[in-house]
């Protein structure tokens, strides 16, 4: 009786709404819900799945979700536009899997022979900024291609029934449109991406025991994938059946998959920053890109995650 009289209360399960797209890119993610990992943490976790990050962010900037997963690009917009965001962690980082997907009919051969042709583009997101980095790197302003906009399968469908000349694409959909010799790839040769956990700063400040716990099980999943890197694989084939063996291999040679705050995530922010600015999109005053990001959380859970040089200058309470 008296060791019954010692027993801690059960800890209460909370719940926590995240948003994300279904890629490769949210490994730690997919690893914390097949390993039990949030539940472990005594954590909800209502998952939704978008067709890209920037459709997650709107969500969560409308109040549906607690958090998002999102690429760099929709973030330093909707954070241009005024929102009031935060990223608590990268997730991955990746290269030369956003670029161009060429139909074999073209007669496009590198990046120089772009101009004049129709280019599908998903505005607002790394498909836009992918273009627009290959076009630089050979000369060539936006102005000199003719982009038609859509969702990245309408694109694949269009590029395939020869309606475009080449699309811009992400991984799976890159490495699927340009699978068997259907379409050229042509990738930028400086591009790197990053995808982060974002949110809406008052509702992640009121939700700080949640995203703790969400951030530990993720956590727990990089640690898990570090002793037992066979996971990686093993997680993505069953959520991925159309990409072949090369194909996955590919994604996963040339992707990180951890948790940090770091300076390159904010050189890239202030880079797309003023890549958006340079193509007119307008930008609310007082933004400070250092503010976007909250190392606060992160830094109880794993100090050595955050390495920015300095605070930001908005941490959350």
């Amino acid at each position: 009786m008296g060791l019954s009289g010692c027993e801690q209360p059960p800890v209460e399960v909370l719940r926590f709404r995240v948003g994300y797209p279904d890629l490769p890119s949210t490994l730690l993610l997919y690893v914390a819900q097949d390993q039990r990992l949030f539940a472990a943490e005594r954590l909800q976790v209502e998952a939704k799945v978008f067709t890209t990050g920037r459709e997650a962010l709107a969500a969560a900037i409308g109040g549906e979700l607690d958090a998002a997963v999102v690429y760099s690009t929709p973030m330093v917009l909707a954070a241009m536009q005024g929102e009031d965001l935060v990223a608590l962690t990268t997730l991955h980082r990746s290269d030369g899997l956003t670029g161009l997907a060429v139909h074999p009919r073209a007669g496009i051969r590198t990046g120089a022979d772009l101009r004049g042709h129709r280019i599908g583009v998903t505005p607002g997101t790394s498909s836009q900024l992918a273009l627009d980095v290959v076009l630089a790197e050979n000369g060539l302003e936006p102005s000199d291609v003719r982009p038609i906009a859509g969702q990245p399968r309408e694109l694949m469908a269009a590029l395939e029934n020869g309606d475009l000349d080449a699309a811009s694409l992400w991984v799976p959909n890159l490495l699927l449109a340009t699978g068997d010799g259907k379409a050229q790839l042509l990738a930028a040769k400086v591009y790197a991406e990053m995808s982060m956990l974002a949110g809406m700063r008052p509702r992640i400040e009121r939700k700080r025991m949640e995203t703790r716990r969400f951030l530990r099980a993720l956590l727990q999943a990089q640690a898990l994938l570090s002793r037992r890197p066979q996971l990686v694989e093993s997680t993505l084939r069953p959520r991925f059946p159309q990409l072949d063996e090369t194909q996955l291999a590919t994604i996963i040679a040339q992707s990180r998959f951890e948790l940090g705050l770091s300076n390159l995530l904010l050189s890239t922010l202030r880079q797309e920053g003023a890549w958006l600015e340079q193509r007119g999109e307008p930008r609310a005053e007082g933004i400070r890109f250092r503010d976007l990001l909250a190392p606060s959380a992160l830094e109880e859970l794993s100090p050595e995650s955050v390495t920015l040089l300095s605070p930001p200058e908005r941490p959350l309470r």
